[in-house]
Protein backbone atom coordinates (compact mmCIF):
# COMPACT_ATOMS: atom_id res chain seq x y z
CA UNK A 1 0.00 0.00 0.00
CA UNK A 2 2.84 2.52 1.59
CA UNK A 3 5.01 1.63 -2.33
CA UNK A 4 1.52 2.14 -4.88
CA UNK A 5 0.89 5.52 -2.74
CA UNK A 6 4.72 6.59 -3.50
CA UNK A 7 3.99 5.66 -7.17
CA UNK A 8 0.69 7.24 -7.35
CA UNK A 9 2.19 10.33 -5.90
CA UNK A 10 5.21 10.61 -8.05
CA UNK A 11 3.33 10.55 -11.41
CA UNK A 12 0.75 13.46 -9.41
CA UNK A 13 4.07 15.17 -8.82
CA UNK A 14 5.79 14.74 -11.96
CA UNK A 15 2.07 16.07 -13.83
CA UNK A 16 2.25 19.24 -11.34
CA UNK A 17 5.88 19.72 -12.00
CA UNK A 18 5.56 19.87 -15.77
CA UNK A 19 2.65 21.58 -15.85
CA UNK A 20 3.61 23.99 -13.60
CA UNK A 21 6.46 24.83 -15.91
CA UNK A 22 3.84 25.23 -18.69
CA UNK A 23 1.90 27.62 -16.66
CA UNK A 24 4.90 29.77 -15.07
CA UNK A 25 6.13 30.24 -19.13
CA UNK A 26 2.68 31.30 -20.00
CA UNK A 27 2.83 33.81 -17.12
CA UNK A 28 6.07 35.05 -17.98
CA UNK A 29 5.90 35.55 -21.61
CA UNK A 30 1.75 36.88 -21.92
CA UNK A 31 1.65 40.74 -21.92
CA UNK A 32 0.64 41.67 -18.60
CA UNK A 33 0.13 45.60 -17.25
CA UNK A 34 0.98 43.63 -13.77
CA UNK A 35 4.23 41.92 -14.82
CA UNK A 36 5.46 41.45 -11.10
CA UNK A 37 2.11 39.63 -9.42
CA UNK A 38 3.09 37.32 -12.59
CA UNK A 39 6.24 36.65 -11.43
CA UNK A 40 5.20 36.19 -7.87
CA UNK A 41 3.01 33.94 -9.11
CA UNK A 42 5.46 31.57 -10.97
CA UNK A 43 7.70 31.75 -7.34
CA UNK A 44 4.79 30.29 -5.73
CA UNK A 45 3.76 27.46 -8.43
CA UNK A 46 7.46 26.73 -8.94
CA UNK A 47 8.07 26.26 -4.78
CA UNK A 48 5.12 24.47 -4.59
CA UNK A 49 5.51 21.89 -7.03
CA UNK A 50 9.36 21.42 -6.30
CA UNK A 51 7.85 20.84 -2.70
CA UNK A 52 5.60 18.09 -3.90
CA UNK A 53 8.34 16.45 -5.80
CA UNK A 54 10.34 16.49 -2.95
CA UNK A 55 10.52 12.42 -2.48
CA UNK A 56 11.64 11.92 -6.17
CA UNK A 57 14.09 14.61 -5.37
CA UNK A 58 15.47 13.08 -2.29
CA UNK A 59 15.51 9.62 -4.22
CA UNK A 60 17.61 11.71 -7.29
CA UNK A 61 20.02 13.44 -4.99
CA UNK A 62 21.06 10.78 -2.25
CA UNK A 63 24.70 11.47 -3.18
CA UNK A 64 24.08 15.21 -2.87
CA UNK A 65 22.39 16.11 0.67
CA UNK A 66 23.65 19.56 0.58
CA UNK A 67 21.71 20.25 -2.65
CA UNK A 68 18.89 18.65 -1.77
CA UNK A 69 18.78 20.12 1.48
CA UNK A 70 19.09 23.73 -0.61
CA UNK A 71 16.32 22.77 -2.76
CA UNK A 72 14.26 21.42 0.19
CA UNK A 73 13.84 25.08 2.02
CA UNK A 74 12.12 26.29 -0.99
CA UNK A 75 9.11 25.67 0.82
CA UNK A 76 10.21 28.70 3.18
CA UNK A 77 9.59 30.67 0.17
CA UNK A 78 5.84 29.43 -0.72
CA UNK A 79 4.13 31.48 1.55
CA UNK A 80 5.88 34.58 1.20
CA UNK A 81 5.46 34.37 -2.52
CA UNK A 82 1.64 33.91 -1.96
CA UNK A 83 1.60 36.42 0.64
CA UNK A 84 3.72 39.09 -1.87
CA UNK A 85 0.94 37.79 -4.84
CA UNK A 86 -1.69 38.59 -2.81
CA UNK A 87 -0.54 42.16 -2.05
CA UNK A 88 0.35 42.68 -6.10
CA UNK A 89 -3.23 41.78 -7.40
CA UNK A 90 -5.17 43.73 -4.29
CA UNK A 91 -3.14 47.02 -5.12
CA UNK A 92 -2.28 48.33 -8.46
CA UNK A 93 0.20 50.51 -6.55
CA UNK A 94 2.12 47.68 -4.87
CA UNK A 95 6.11 47.43 -5.89
CA UNK A 96 8.95 45.02 -4.78
CA UNK A 97 10.88 46.77 -2.13
CA UNK A 98 14.21 45.90 -0.69
CA UNK A 99 12.61 45.29 2.75
CA UNK A 100 10.75 42.93 1.74
CA UNK A 101 13.41 40.67 2.39
CA UNK A 102 13.25 39.97 5.60
CA UNK A 103 10.28 37.24 4.18
CA UNK A 104 13.27 35.04 3.05
CA UNK A 105 15.01 34.97 6.85
CA UNK A 106 13.79 31.78 7.58
CA UNK A 107 14.96 30.71 3.33
CA UNK A 108 18.50 32.09 4.59
CA UNK A 109 18.86 30.59 8.00
CA UNK A 110 18.25 27.65 7.27
CA UNK A 111 20.60 27.21 4.47
CA UNK A 112 23.02 28.75 6.45
CA UNK A 113 22.56 25.93 9.03
CA UNK A 114 22.78 23.97 6.00
CA UNK A 115 26.06 24.89 4.88
CA UNK A 116 27.91 24.70 7.86
CA UNK A 117 26.90 21.46 8.38
CA UNK A 118 28.54 20.47 4.93
CA UNK A 119 31.21 22.97 5.25
CA UNK A 120 32.21 22.26 9.31
CA UNK A 121 34.94 19.44 10.30
CA UNK A 122 33.71 16.36 11.27
CA UNK A 123 32.66 17.47 14.68
CA UNK A 124 29.82 15.17 15.81
CA UNK A 125 28.39 17.08 18.08
CA UNK A 126 28.13 19.85 16.44
CA UNK A 127 26.58 18.17 13.59
CA UNK A 128 24.36 16.35 15.72
CA UNK A 129 23.13 19.85 17.49
CA UNK A 130 22.46 21.35 13.74
CA UNK A 131 20.44 18.22 12.21
CA UNK A 132 18.56 18.53 15.54
CA UNK A 133 18.10 21.99 14.58
CA UNK A 134 17.37 21.46 10.80
CA UNK A 135 14.34 18.72 11.95
CA UNK A 136 12.75 21.77 14.27
CA UNK A 137 12.82 23.96 11.16
CA UNK A 138 11.03 21.67 9.09
CA UNK A 139 8.71 19.74 11.87
CA UNK A 140 7.80 23.63 13.52
CA UNK A 141 8.94 27.16 11.71
CA UNK A 142 7.87 25.69 8.48
CA UNK A 143 4.02 25.33 9.93
CA UNK A 144 4.27 28.29 12.20
CA UNK A 145 5.47 30.16 8.98
CA UNK A 146 2.63 28.94 6.83
CA UNK A 147 -0.11 30.06 9.92
CA UNK A 148 1.10 33.36 10.24
CA UNK A 149 1.09 34.13 6.59
CA UNK A 150 -2.66 32.33 5.90
CA UNK A 151 -3.24 34.87 8.99
CA UNK A 152 -1.84 37.57 7.16
CA UNK A 153 -3.24 36.59 3.59
CA UNK A 154 -6.93 36.57 4.99
CA UNK A 155 -6.46 40.57 6.78
CA UNK A 156 -4.97 41.67 3.36
CA UNK A 157 -7.89 40.22 1.66
CA UNK A 158 -10.21 41.45 4.26
CA UNK A 159 -9.06 45.13 3.66
CA UNK A 160 -9.15 45.13 -0.11
CA UNK A 161 -12.91 44.10 0.05
CA UNK A 162 -13.51 46.92 2.29
CA UNK A 163 -11.95 49.55 0.12
CA UNK A 164 -13.68 47.73 -3.17
CA UNK A 165 -16.78 48.47 -1.26
CA UNK A 166 -15.79 51.91 -0.58
CA UNK A 167 -14.75 52.57 -4.11
CA UNK A 168 -16.54 50.57 -7.05
CA UNK A 169 -19.87 49.73 -8.15
CA UNK A 170 -19.43 46.72 -10.42
CA UNK A 171 -19.77 43.49 -9.79
CA UNK A 172 -19.20 40.72 -7.06
CA UNK A 173 -16.14 40.44 -5.52
CA UNK A 174 -14.67 37.57 -7.27
CA UNK A 175 -10.86 38.07 -6.22
CA UNK A 176 -11.54 38.41 -2.51
CA UNK A 177 -14.08 35.07 -2.76
CA UNK A 178 -11.57 32.89 -4.76
CA UNK A 179 -8.50 33.51 -2.87
CA UNK A 180 -10.67 33.63 0.14
CA UNK A 181 -11.19 29.97 -0.86
CA UNK A 182 -7.85 29.32 -1.45
CA UNK A 183 -6.76 30.07 2.02
CA UNK A 184 -9.52 27.97 3.47
CA UNK A 185 -7.95 25.16 1.51
CA UNK A 186 -4.60 25.94 2.96
CA UNK A 187 -6.27 26.45 6.58
CA UNK A 188 -7.97 22.72 6.03
CA UNK A 189 -4.95 21.12 4.61
CA UNK A 190 -2.29 22.28 7.06
CA UNK A 191 -3.50 20.24 10.03
CA UNK A 192 -2.66 17.59 7.08
CA UNK A 193 0.88 18.72 6.95
CA UNK A 194 1.58 17.83 10.25
CA UNK A 195 0.04 14.86 10.78
CA UNK A 196 2.51 14.41 7.70
CA UNK A 197 5.33 14.92 9.66
CA UNK A 198 3.85 13.42 12.85
CA UNK A 199 3.24 9.95 11.21
CA UNK A 200 6.60 9.84 9.49
CA UNK A 201 8.25 10.07 12.53
CA UNK A 202 6.15 7.97 14.75
CA UNK A 203 6.75 5.44 11.75
CA UNK A 204 2.98 4.94 10.51
CA UNK A 205 3.99 4.73 6.83
CA UNK A 206 0.42 3.90 5.87
CA UNK A 207 -0.70 7.44 7.61
CA UNK A 208 2.17 9.07 6.29
CA UNK A 209 1.81 7.57 2.32
CA UNK A 210 -1.77 8.63 2.27
CA UNK A 211 -1.49 11.66 3.74
CA UNK A 212 0.98 12.38 1.11
CA UNK A 213 -1.48 11.29 -1.81
CA UNK A 214 -3.83 13.79 -0.70
CA UNK A 215 -1.81 16.54 -0.06
CA UNK A 216 -0.54 15.76 -3.33
CA UNK A 217 -3.96 15.68 -4.98
CA UNK A 218 -4.70 18.75 -3.51
CA UNK A 219 -1.58 20.88 -5.63
CA UNK A 220 -2.73 19.47 -8.66
CA UNK A 221 -6.59 20.58 -7.75
CA UNK A 222 -5.25 24.55 -7.05
CA UNK A 223 -3.04 24.28 -9.90
CA UNK A 224 -6.18 23.21 -12.02
CA UNK A 225 -7.86 26.13 -10.12
CA UNK A 226 -5.29 28.79 -11.49
CA UNK A 227 -5.08 27.75 -14.77
CA UNK A 228 -9.02 27.49 -15.52
CA UNK A 229 -8.85 31.32 -14.00
CA UNK A 230 -6.72 32.29 -16.33
CA UNK A 231 -8.12 30.21 -19.31
CA UNK A 232 -11.68 31.62 -18.79
CA UNK A 233 -11.49 34.81 -16.55
CA UNK A 234 -8.63 36.56 -18.49
CA UNK A 235 -9.47 39.91 -16.73
CA UNK A 236 -10.18 38.29 -13.44
CA UNK A 237 -7.50 40.57 -11.20
CA UNK A 238 -8.36 44.03 -10.57
CA UNK A 239 -6.33 46.30 -8.49
CA UNK A 240 -7.51 48.73 -6.23
CA UNK A 241 -5.83 51.77 -5.45
CA UNK A 242 -3.89 51.15 -2.03
CA UNK A 243 -3.83 55.47 -1.14
CA UNK A 244 -7.72 55.19 -1.23
CA UNK A 245 -8.35 56.21 2.14
CA UNK A 246 -11.43 54.28 4.19
CA UNK A 247 -14.19 55.56 5.83
CA UNK A 248 -12.88 54.64 9.50
CA UNK A 249 -9.02 56.14 8.78
CA UNK A 250 -10.51 59.51 7.31
CA UNK A 251 -13.02 59.79 10.19
CA UNK A 252 -9.68 59.30 12.76
CA UNK A 253 -7.56 61.94 10.27
CA UNK A 254 -10.85 64.39 10.77
CA UNK A 255 -10.29 63.87 14.38
CA UNK A 256 -6.48 63.88 14.94
CA UNK A 257 -6.11 66.89 13.10
CA UNK A 258 -9.47 68.51 15.02
CA UNK A 259 -11.04 69.29 11.97
CA UNK A 260 -14.56 71.58 13.07
CA UNK A 261 -17.47 69.76 12.62
CA UNK A 262 -18.34 71.22 9.52
CA UNK A 263 -17.95 67.60 7.58
CA UNK A 264 -21.39 66.75 9.07
CA UNK A 265 -22.97 70.50 9.26
CA UNK A 266 -25.77 71.88 6.90
CA UNK A 267 -23.22 72.32 4.21
CA UNK A 268 -22.97 68.37 3.51
CA UNK A 269 -26.54 68.40 3.75
CA UNK A 270 -26.75 70.16 0.94
CA UNK A 271 -24.13 68.64 -0.90
CA UNK A 272 -25.95 65.00 -0.30
CA UNK A 273 -29.11 66.69 -1.70
CA UNK A 274 -27.29 68.02 -4.59
CA UNK A 275 -25.96 64.10 -5.05
CA UNK A 276 -29.29 62.90 -4.87
CA UNK A 277 -30.37 64.70 -7.03
CA UNK A 278 -27.52 64.37 -9.63
CA UNK A 279 -28.22 60.44 -9.12
CA UNK A 280 -31.96 60.92 -10.55
CA UNK A 281 -31.43 62.86 -13.09
CA UNK A 282 -28.13 61.94 -14.62
CA UNK A 283 -28.51 58.41 -13.46
CA UNK A 284 -24.60 57.65 -13.23
CA UNK A 285 -25.33 54.12 -11.38
CA UNK A 286 -26.45 53.34 -14.76
CA UNK A 287 -22.70 52.56 -16.18
CA UNK A 288 -21.32 49.49 -15.02
CA UNK A 289 -18.09 50.06 -13.86
CA UNK A 290 -18.92 53.41 -11.96
CA UNK A 291 -16.17 54.40 -9.54
CA UNK A 292 -15.73 56.99 -6.67
CA UNK A 293 -13.85 58.82 -8.21
CA UNK A 294 -15.55 58.87 -11.90
CA UNK A 295 -18.78 60.41 -9.65
CA UNK A 296 -16.70 62.87 -7.74
CA UNK A 297 -15.06 64.12 -11.05
CA UNK A 298 -19.09 64.57 -12.08
CA UNK A 299 -19.73 66.46 -8.79
CA UNK A 300 -16.77 68.44 -8.87
CA UNK A 301 -15.53 67.70 -5.57
CA UNK A 302 -12.53 65.57 -3.81
CA UNK A 303 -13.32 61.93 -3.52
CA UNK A 304 -12.84 61.70 0.47
CA UNK A 305 -15.41 64.52 1.11
CA UNK A 306 -17.55 62.43 -1.33
CA UNK A 307 -16.86 59.65 0.20
CA UNK A 308 -17.67 60.88 3.87
CA UNK A 309 -20.76 62.83 2.38
CA UNK A 310 -22.07 59.21 1.29
CA UNK A 311 -21.32 57.29 4.68
CA UNK A 312 -22.39 60.25 6.49
CA UNK A 313 -26.10 60.55 5.16
CA UNK A 314 -26.44 57.16 3.71
CA UNK A 315 -25.23 54.91 5.97
CA UNK A 316 -23.63 52.50 3.04
CA UNK A 317 -20.70 51.89 1.59
CA UNK A 318 -20.24 53.17 -2.07
CA UNK A 319 -20.93 49.60 -3.54
CA UNK A 320 -24.48 49.37 -1.68
CA UNK A 321 -25.60 53.26 -2.32
CA UNK A 322 -24.80 52.54 -6.32
CA UNK A 323 -26.75 49.47 -6.33
CA UNK A 324 -29.22 51.27 -4.18
CA UNK A 325 -30.42 53.02 -7.34
CA UNK A 326 -29.75 50.52 -9.42
CA UNK A 327 -32.08 47.89 -7.73
CA UNK A 328 -34.40 51.05 -7.47
CA UNK A 329 -34.67 51.70 -11.00
CA UNK A 330 -35.07 47.77 -11.59
CA UNK A 331 -38.13 48.10 -9.42
CA UNK A 332 -39.69 50.78 -11.50
CA UNK A 333 -38.71 49.21 -15.14
CA UNK A 334 -40.90 46.16 -13.43
CA UNK A 335 -44.03 48.37 -12.37
CA UNK A 336 -43.86 49.77 -15.94
CA UNK A 337 -43.50 47.37 -18.51
CA UNK A 338 -45.83 44.66 -19.63
CA UNK A 339 -45.81 41.40 -18.36
CA UNK A 340 -42.76 39.49 -19.70
CA UNK A 341 -41.94 42.79 -21.39
CA UNK A 342 -38.48 42.67 -20.47
CA UNK A 343 -36.70 39.63 -19.08
CA UNK A 344 -34.43 39.18 -15.71
CA UNK A 345 -31.16 39.47 -18.23
CA UNK A 346 -32.63 42.32 -20.07
CA UNK A 347 -33.23 44.43 -16.76
CA UNK A 348 -30.25 44.09 -14.79
CA UNK A 349 -28.22 44.86 -17.78
CA UNK A 350 -30.31 48.23 -18.42
CA UNK A 351 -29.95 48.70 -15.04
CA UNK A 352 -26.06 48.64 -14.73
CA UNK A 353 -25.21 45.27 -13.10
CA UNK A 354 -22.95 42.86 -15.15
CA UNK A 355 -23.68 39.24 -13.39
CA UNK A 356 -27.35 37.54 -12.81
CA UNK A 357 -25.98 36.54 -9.13
CA UNK A 358 -25.17 40.10 -8.32
CA UNK A 359 -28.50 41.91 -9.21
CA UNK A 360 -30.27 38.96 -7.31
CA UNK A 361 -27.97 39.18 -4.26
CA UNK A 362 -28.81 42.88 -4.43
CA UNK A 363 -32.52 42.78 -5.16
CA UNK A 364 -33.52 40.61 -2.35
CA UNK A 365 -31.17 42.41 0.16
CA UNK A 366 -33.60 45.67 -0.79
CA UNK A 367 -36.48 43.91 -0.77
CA UNK A 368 -37.02 40.95 0.54
CA UNK A 369 -37.83 39.09 -2.75
CA UNK A 370 -35.55 37.71 -6.01
CA UNK A 371 -36.15 39.49 -8.80
CA UNK A 372 -38.31 36.70 -10.25
CA UNK A 373 -40.65 36.46 -7.09
CA UNK A 374 -41.42 40.21 -7.04
CA UNK A 375 -41.91 40.16 -11.20
CA UNK A 376 -44.01 37.00 -10.89
CA UNK A 377 -46.36 39.49 -8.13
CA UNK A 378 -46.37 42.27 -10.35
CA UNK A 379 -47.54 40.40 -13.50
CA UNK A 380 -50.28 38.55 -11.05
CA UNK A 381 -51.66 41.01 -8.98
CA UNK A 382 -53.06 44.43 -11.09
CA UNK A 383 -53.07 46.42 -7.93
CA UNK A 384 -49.68 45.55 -6.71
CA UNK A 385 -47.66 48.00 -5.20
CA UNK A 386 -44.51 48.78 -4.87
CA UNK A 387 -42.93 46.82 -1.93
CA UNK A 388 -40.40 48.91 -0.75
Amino acid sequence: MGMESINFNGIFSLIIFFISILFSFFLLTVKSNNRTANILLVVFLMTCSIDVCGIIIGQNLKNKPEVYEFIKSSSYIIFPSLYLYVRSICYINFKVKIKFFYHLLLFIIYNLIVLTIFISPEAELLHVTLFKLLGIFNTYLLKLQAFIYLVSISLVLNNYKKKFLENYSDGEIEIYKWLSGLVLVFFITLPLSIIKDLTYFSNHQKIFSWSIVVLTTVALFILCLFILKALYSPDFFRGVNNDINLKKRLINRKNEHKICESEFDSVNTAIHEQLRKHMIENEPFLEPKITLQELAQQMKMPVRRLSLIINQHSGQHFFDFINNYRIEKAIEIIEKSAKNEFTIQQIYFEVGFNSKSSFNCAFKKHTGYTPSEYKNLKENSPNHKKMV
